[in-house]
């Protein structure tokens, strides 16, 4: 897709849109999209309309940083703003380059804490991070299924939060508790279910892929009714009801604290559903991170790279979203993760 775009201020989402995560990646670009149409039926910013430009990085760290290297190439063609990657591996030669080529980056995306606290010029990142999210499962286990055994499942995507969520068991004394699982090792999924079952795990963390947790959900079910599951709500596609709605009722669904819950947030979520949109999944994260941005290019009166820079140096970062979200090298108040079930075709908070 050609990046020539004269006249307009251009902002790139690199996403996977393709693979496994695809959902992910197609959920925070239509956000974005939907701040961009905003902005622009305004008039733009700094009298300049904003062009949304989608490309595909498959969740590949090698295709994230070749993209960052693309998109760094012409001078003269390249984007103001950059959205992504979502999927973090690499993340400090991403941001480098980035850095390097003077294209402020906001980064959709859980990382580690030790990501978190590293200072890049131009780069703000949303989310919490992988230790709060490991912090916030272990107490709503320890709350409510206190010295059960409990079996970690993930994909290989997953292996800081699987790190973070083991440390964080041993460091509570629980170590002996909690036995991780590589569905890979065993023949297929009935094999690894019914040594899932013998095993006697009674609660299974699971952060795989959709289409693959709800099947291990469901024969597990089959298997054992009192089986509860503890999984992403970010992994419940289309797929994922598609094979394990009539499954779910012992499963908890962990996400981020819904945004329209937060006071400063809800005169915005009015107005947006009056004009008929209403967000789902991640797109509420694309959406913010292009209105974050463009309230910053508003403060600091420029879109340029250095001197926005100098103006996160010199004032911080202060936006009406600056509440909810962590700014550079500043996690003090990281997100924390709430967990719902799924009743009557909606999320209802635990």
């Amino acid at each position: 897709m050609p990046l020539i775009c004269y006249g307009d201020i251009k902002v790139v989402t690199v996403m996977p849109k393709s693979g496994d995560y695809e959902v992910w990646g197609n959920e925070l670009t239509e956000g974005a999209q939907i701040a961009v149409d905003e902005i622009n039926k305004k008039g733009g910013l700094k009298g300049q309309k904003l062009k949304l430009i989608s490309i595909d990085d498959a969740c590949s760290e090698t295709l994230a940083l070749s993209t960052a290297q693309m998109l760094s190439l012409k001078p003269e063609n390249k984007p103001t703003l950059v959205i992504g990657p979502y999927c973090s591996d690499g993340l400090e030669n991403i941001a480098k380059t980035y850095k390097n080529a003077k294209i402020f980056q906001i980064v959709p995306a859980m990382l580690s804490a030790a990501e978190s606290n590293k200072t890049h010029s131009g780069l703000i990142k949303l989310f919490g991070n992988k230790e709060q999210a490991a912090t916030d499962l272990f107490s709503f286990y320890n709350e409510h299924f206190a010295g059960e055994n409990v079996a970690l499942i993930s994909s290989t995507e997953n292996q800081t939060l699987d790190s973070s969520i083991l440390k964080t068991f041993k460091n509570h004394g629980k170590s002996t508790l909690i036995h991780q699982y590589d569905p890979k090792n065993f023949e297929d999924i009935d094999h690894f279910v019914a040594h899932l079952n013998e095993q006697n795990e009674k609660i299974i963390f699971i952060f795989d892929r959709p289409k693959h947790t709800a099947k291990i959900i469901k024969k597990l079910k089959q298997l054992n009714k009192n089986a509860v599951f503890i999984t992403s709500r970010y992994i419940a596609t289309p797929d994922f009801f598609e094979n394990a709605l009539d499954y779910l009722d012992t499963t908890y669904f962990m996400a981020l604290s819904e945004l329209e819950d937060k006071p400063q947030m809800a005169k915005e979520f009015a107005n947006l559903r009056l004009k008929g949109i209403e967000f789902k999944g991640l797109n509420i994260y694309g959406y913010t991170a292009v209105k974050m941005w463009a309230e910053l290019v508003k403060s600091a009166k420029t879109t340029n790279y250095d001197k926005l820079a100098q103006y996160i140096k010199k004032h911080g970062f202060k936006t009406s979203w600056g509440e909810t979200f962590f700014n550079n090298g500043n996690i003090k108040k990281p997100l924390k993760y709430s967990f719902y079930k799924f009743q009557g075709q909606e999320y209802v908070l635990e």
